[in-house]
């Protein structure tokens, strides 16, 4: 035998479920937006940087050359030896990804010649430099830096071995990336 009371609750126990399934959806659409991070979609990396700023750390005037994740600038007409090198590499991935990116290539270990790493604070969420020697009498600055889900590599290299022009080289570059982002 059926009781009253028991047809009553049907619609409450419906409304109550209804009810924890909208929460549940809010609270997965919420961690998924927060594990997404700020940016939505990549970043291209060639429009991080000025033609200008660009054009003053190589010298001369430039050309981009943008193959995604990357942009790399030239002087033309320089042979390959003779020429700076300027690069920025910019990645997205999920939040927790970008942060085990940047750690990991934080953690890289030393080499030969460097790398000599330095805690950066002026960019993004977390920032570092890294001075590398890769041989040839040639220094390589980068400077790494994490926004959100974006992690973003700054790589200057100068002719010759001038260690203070690639440091404020790359921090340049980095600081004109860094703001850029910040616009997005």
């Amino acid at each position: 035998m059926m009781s009253p009371s028991r047809p009553e609750r049907a619609p409450h126990v419906a409304l109550a479920a209804a009810a924890i399934g909208v929460a549940a959806l809010a609270f997965w659409l919420y961690q998924d937006r927060t594990q997404q991070g700020d940016f939505a979609a990549d970043p291209r990396p060639c429009t991080l940087v000025s033609a200008e700023t660009a054009g003053r750390l190589l010298a001369g005037p430039t050309d981009a050359v943008e193959a995604l994740p990357y942009c790399n600038w030239a002087v033309p007409g320089l042979g390959s030896d003779a020429q700076p090198v300027l690069q920025i590499q910019v990645s997205r991935s999920g939040l927790d990804e970008a942060r085990v990116s940047f750690q990991r290539t934080k953690e890289e270990p030393e080499g030969k010649m460097g790398p000599m790493t330095t805690d950066l604070s002026d960019f993004g969420d977390e920032a570092f430099s890294r001075v590398r020697y890769p041989g040839g009498g040639r220094v390589t600055n980068e400077v790494f830096f994490r926004r959100s889900n974006v992690v973003v590599a700054v790589r200057y290299a100068p002719v010759g071995d001038d260690i203070d022009h690639a440091q404020a080289g790359a921090y340049d570059v980095a600081a004109e990336a860094a703001a850029t982002l910040g616009k997005g």
